[in-house]
């Protein structure tokens, strides 16, 4: 039996409260701050973005950036999230004025190169956005092996 890394179309719910706070971490473990906000995008009604909160000490001095929610992952049994964004890319950047917010998410930030077990890149979450399967290239897929317990 095959069964895809990730699922398009399978949707599950969190509320805005218990988003916010949670830790980031990259694939290598790297901890990449806390999610401090989220914008969203009317009439349409949907996440544009969240924002990703960096460095700085006792609230001070930290950098904002708008990373898409299609390129995060949960991880309830950590009860963190991943995203694939490389600790020194948020070092090098600016990020954005807490009084001048970004329209739009910044996918730059987003590593294209990845292993399996990361957030979707941008085809991947576009595809799921229109409801279409994703590119096979883009699609991961295992092969898994269920075996009956026997009573």
């Amino acid at each position: 039996m095959e069964r895809r890394t990730r699922t398009t179309g399978e949707e599950w719910f969190m509320s805005a409260d218990d988003v916010m706070g949670k830790k980031v971490i990259n694939p290598e473990g790297d901890d990449l701050g806390e999610i401090a906000d989220m914008r969203i995008a009317f009439p349409e009604g949907r996440v544009e973005y969240v924002v990703l909160k960096y460095g700085g000490m006792l609230g001070m001095g930290a950098k904002r950036f708008a990373v898409p929610p299609e390129a995060l992952a949960y991880r309830p049994g950590d009860d963190n999230f991943v995203v694939n964004i490389d600790k020194q890319r948020l070092d090098d950047r600016a990020g954005f004025d807490e009084d001048n917010w970004p329209r739009e998410a910044d996918w730059d930030l987003i590593r294209s190169a990845r292993p399996t077990t990361t957030p979707p890149s941008r085809e991947e979450a576009e595809a799921v956005a229109r409801a279409e399967t994703p590119p096979p290239e883009v699609v991961t897929t295992e092969r898994v092996e269920a075996r009956r317990r026997s009573r």
